[in-house]
């Protein structure tokens, strides 16, 4: 028997006001393209053994991440602890995302800080480093001085043709149409 369960992104929507959403991804992750769930508190993963005796108790969690499996071992660290009832995201943000349920997210102010966001999210998906994910990648990951708003269109191509294909990122289609909506509202600040 495990000490939580899995809950599909609709049925954790709906229960919205009697869960408290904890989501475990890095940094980059929690202001990345697949964004949030709206109201959720972000203590990733490295830090959630030591601050578990900050998070609410007699409440159940919803412990959030990417696809699912970082936040089922987040339940097992907070089952350890003593918290509960525990509930796992299932599929994580990208099912949220796909289900098509609200998310909050921080978009890039520039077109320099839209390519970092894009190499971030390619070196976690490729496990490699960001250098080795540009390199990867080529010349329209390669930084510049001055990034341009079609620079930053010519690096959403070109990661989206480096990865399409079969083995593609789960969540690939989301966030190059996160950066492209993204792009375009650069375009019209």
């Amino acid at each position: 028997m495990t000490a939580y369960d899995d809950v599909a992104p609709r049925d954790a929507h709906a229960r919205a006001g009697e869960l408290t959403a904890i989501d475990v991804r890095e940094p980059n992750e929690w202001d990345g393209a697949l964004g949030r769930v709206p109201g959720a508190l972000h203590v990733p993963l490295g830090e959630l053994a030591a601050r578990a005796d900050a998070l609410p108790r007699g409440r159940a969690l919803l412990l959030v991440c990417r696809s699912g499996r970082r936040s089922a071992a987040a339940c097992e660290t907070l089952a350890a602890r003593g918290l509960g009832p525990l509930h796992n995201l299932e599929g994580g943000m990208i099912a949220w995302c796909r289900a098509g349920l609200p998310v909050e997210r921080r978009d890039p102010s520039t077109p320099a800080a839209l390519v970092d966001g894009l190499v971030a999210w390619l070196a976690q998906v490729t496990m490699q480093t960001p250098d080795a994910a540009r390199a990867r990648v080529g010349d329209a990951l390669a930084p510049r001085a001055s990034t341009t708003r079609d620079d930053a269109a010519r690096a959403i191509d070109a990661v989206e043709a480096a990865l399409a294909g079969d083995g593609a990122p789960a969540d690939l289609d989301l966030v190059v149409a996160s950066y492209r909506r993204a792009l375009r509202a650069l375009g019209a600040g």
